[in-house]
């Protein structure tokens, strides 16, 4: 973990704290400077209008795919990297150093511009299909609009309404520090889903993109984010400081798993999967080379997934990806069996031991099987808006059957929600078992060895974490209780007990989630008073946000009940309108050719059909043209 000084030191925020939101912005507008310069469209038209397919030009060119789907992803995955490194910036500055004293910190800057740019990346999006006269099913007049760029601008409504919304929270039961708040999943989770909206927009495109080797890289990037953005709420446990059952962890990893790997290997074809998980981990290392190197903040640990990704790889050699409910299925119990106990290595390797009791072990398994399962299927079912060439009709129409969502039954995919609901519900409620201790303190200056002895003396045996936690000086430190003696364990290296330090003792058993304190500081904006680092203390173990949550206080019940039932709400909505883009693109009357249509990106095309019959039968047709690189075939 972060070695740190023992007394916080809070850095505050100057001015180079902002270039990690200035620097990539600019990025962006050179970029597309350089883009502009090097296009070759020579339609006449307005000034305005020469600009935009100049670049639309330029990307073509260098990526295979239509102009108007790469600047719409592009600034897409611009937009959500700046959110999520606001985002991890954030977490990592409340692990460390505690309240903020500023509305408008850089990290929270970021956050609020990465998700309000998603109504950018959408205007993008919107600009460059009207003014290359893309066919969409939606809009008016000159005004084309994809079905990815509504549902970004919905996700981004969502994700910057948090913003109030948590303010309000805040004012009704204080200010937490909890990733799982529903505010907070609203904000995590309308970020988590634009991934998905960016990812469908290179989905739309797709069969009528001629990818190049950049273009590939790109669309691989776009499954990594989605991992990243799927992989954002397992940040209560990357930092350390879990406020839940552990065994969520492997539940939410199998479950992102599942829909992101097998979506990959649907879309990105042979070792998709794999790609998407390379991409992943870019990401994450640069990442945490920004908050626990440049930054020097606690290090965010990740997943591997890497595992997974062969597994999935492994069952579409075996299976194919045609039968895609089969894939679903055979990838699903793979990545919750044989996966998890991958993922549960590596995060032993890298997050220290961590004990597994038999009984917890099964529930883990069961439950991550039934999560990676649900996800898989709907991953599969989603894939719809990927179909390989080969596989892009079910029944020749080009629209797929009644009741059927790219081979998997509209039946199916509700079941595989509901079981994918089940496997993260039943770990929700947190229970605190009848344990008491005796602690006791070694000091060492400013740092203490802690002993601690339980009542009764097994109460650990079945423990799957039992460490001393510190947080909030500075940094984050924690060290592991070795067994000396029935019931008593020592730390093994001394924690920090001065300063504005907090350290507690935590033991996570079964559905216990439980803690007790070493050393509090008083905290007068809040009116907490010390708990001071003595010799000894008798002391019983309580619910561990008792003590990590300090700041919350109580308030009526309406807010939570109107709160979480508005999230439920919302998030089920905006699963729809995702699986509504996905169909809607499927069925390919919407941002492609249509009636004709086909989008010239490599210079003047001999006359040939794509998606409509020619006029003399044998693929000959005459074509006049329509608008910038589009042509409409006559007879």
């Amino acid at each position: 973990m972060l070695q740190t000084p023992m007394m916080a030191v809070s850095p505050g925020w100057t001015w180079e704290s902002w270039l990690w939101l200035v620097v990539p912005i600019a990025i962006y507008c050179v970029v597309t400077l350089f883009l502009f310069a090097f296009g070759r469209a020579d339609e006449p038209g307005s000034l305005v209008g020469f600009f935009f397919r100049q670049v639309a030009d330029s990307l073509e060119r260098a990526t295979g795919f239509p102009g108007w789907a790469m600047a719409g992803a592009l600034t897409g995955l611009l937009m959500l990297g700046i959110a999520v490194m606001g985002f991890y910036w954030d977490v990592a500055w409340h692990y460390d150093f505690g309240r903020d004293k500023e509305l408008f910190t850089p990290s929270h800057t970021m956050i609020l511009v990465g998700l309000g740019g998603l109504f950018f990346s959408a205007l993008v999006t919107i600009l460059f299909a009207s003014i290359e006269g893309v066919p969409t099913r939606f809009g008016a007049g000159p005004v084309r609009v994809p079905l990815p760029a509504v549902l970004l601008t919905i996700l981004g409504i969502g994700g910057v309404a948090a913003f109030p919304l948590d303010a309000l929270w805040h004012e009704a039961y204080g200010v937490d520090v909890t990733l799982w708040s529903p505010t907070h999943l609203q904000l995590m989770t309308g970020g988590a889903l634009a991934t998905l909206a960016v990812w469908l927009l290179l989905g739309q495109a797709r069969p009528w993109a001629r990818p190049t080797a950049l273009g590939n890289a790109i669309h691989a990037l776009a499954a990594g984010a989605a991992l990243t953005g799927l992989s954002i709420y397992q940040g209560e446990f990357d930092f350390g400081g879990p406020q839940f059952q552990v065994v969520f962890l492997p539940i939410l990893i199998a479950a992102a798993a599942g829909f992101v790997l097998v979506l990959a290997r649907l879309a990105l074809g042979p070792w998709g999967a794999v790609k998407a998980v390379v991409a992943f981990l870019v990401l994450r290392v640069l990442l945490g080379l920004m908050i626990g190197g440049a930054l020097d903040h606690t290090y965010p640990d990740f997943p591997l997934y890497l595992p997974s990704a062969l597994l999935v790889e492994a069952a579409a050699a075996w299976l194919g990806t045609r039968r895609r409910l089969h894939l679903g299925l055979v990838a699903g119990v793979l990545l919750g069996t044989v996966g998890m106990a991958a993922e549960m290595t590596w995060i032993g390797l890298t997050r220290g031991s961590t004990n597994w009791p038999l009984v917890t072990l099964v529930e883990a398994v069961v439950l991550s099987t039934l999560a990676a399962v649900g996800a898989a299927v709907l991953g599969v079912g989603l894939g719809r808006a990927f179909p390989e060439r080969a596989d892009t009709d079910t029944d020749g129409t080009g629209k797929g059957r009644a009741g059927d969502f790219s081979g998997v039954p509209v039946v199916a995919l509700a079941l595989a929600g509901i079981a994918l609901i089940a496997a993260l519900a039943f770990p929700v409620p947190r229970r605190v078992g009848d344990v008491d201790a005796t602690i006791a303190l070694q000091r060492q200056g400013d740092l203490a060895l802690v002993d601690v002895t339980l009542r009764p003396p097994d109460a650990a045996d079945d423990a799957i974490a039992f460490a001393v936690s510190s947080w909030q000086g500075g940094g984050t430190r924690q060290a592991d209780l070795e067994r000396v003696g029935p019931g008593h364990y020592r730390t093994t290296e001394a924690l920090p007990v001065t300063g504005s330090w907090k350290t507690v003792v935590a033991l996570l058993r079964g559905d216990q989630v439980m803690a007790a304190p070493v050393y509090l500081p008083a905290d007068p904006e809040i009116g907490a008073p010390e708990i001071p680092a003595v010799p000894s203390r008798d002391v019983s173990f309580v619910r561990n946000t008792s003590l990590l949550l300090r700041e919350q206080h109580s308030g009526p019940a309406w807010p939570a009940v109107l709160a979480y039932s508005g999230l439920a709400v919302l998030v089920a909505a905006w699963f729809a309108l995702i699986a509504y883009t996905a169909v809607r693109i499927s069925r390919r009357d919407d941002g492609g050719p249509r009636q004709g249509w086909d989008r010239d990106r490599r210079g003047p095309r001999q006359p040939e059909t794509v998606g409509a019959p020619s006029s003399d039968g044998n693929g000959a047709g005459t074509y006049k043209p329509v608008s910038a690189g589009w042509y409409q075939t006559q007879g």
